[in-house]
């Protein structure tokens, strides 16, 4: 029996070779290098374990199919159902489901609020219109995570997801809570923090 870094190296060179992509396609769409991806192909290392599972999750296959030895024709049937499960269209429907309804839930605790208040003067919540933003962006976030596993799409929707957050606090203080104290530094929490997705999206892991 072959060593588990050939047959692994085996499996992922096969899915990738039926799937029709090359060493620097894949490498692009895992976020990992050519070189890495070209060193485990050749049985030159083990991808880690959170590597494996990018791959497993890439190819929509699981971690215990890539440490196994396969058939030629079990390799194409996988890498097929792995094409169909890429391009399933319910994945963008779900996404959309998700984003109505934290919208028809906002909807509801706006009209809820309108109709319960005692004081038909007092001003209306718009402020609820504009948190919905940034829940909508965290949850997007983990869907695409989840869904496709791509990293660069996460992290400028966590990006977006912190940016709405911070804006949401100036305009509910500024605006509608009627602040007189300047808020806006908080603005200066998105600079680092941005600084950090970006960082963190070029990380290669170490082979």
């Amino acid at each position: 029996m072959e060593n588990l870094a050939t047959i692994v190296g085996k499996n992922i060179a096969s899915l990738r070779k039926a799937r029709g992509l090359t060493q620097q396609e894949l490498a692009q769409e895992i976020n990992y290098s050519d070189k890495s991806i070209s060193k485990w192909e050749l049985g030159y290392a083990v991808p880690s374990l959170d590597i494996l599972m990018d791959i497993a999750a890439f190819f929509n296959v699981t971690i215990d199919y890539l440490t196994q030895e396969h058939s030629p024709e079990s390799i194409d049937e996988a890498a097929a159902t792995s094409e169909k499960m890429k391009i399933d269209p319910n994945r963008p429907i779900i996404i959309a489901l998700t984003m109505m309804v934290i919208i028809l839930v906002g909807l509801s605790i706006f009209l809820a609020a309108v109709f319960m208040r005692k004081d038909p003067n007092a001003p209306l919540p718009w402020s609820i219109f504009f948190w919905i933003i940034p829940v909508c962006c965290f949850l997007a976030a983990l869907e695409v995570k989840h869904f496709y596993h791509n990293k660069l799409w996460f992290v400028s929707l966590l990006s977006a997801f912190v940016w709405s957050l911070l804006l949401c606090f100036c305009f509910q203080y500024a605006f509608y809570n009627q602040v007189r104290e300047n808020i806006w530094f908080i603005l200066t929490v998105g600079i680092p923090v941005q600084v950090i997705f970006i960082l963190f999206q070029k990380i290669q892991p170490k082979q």
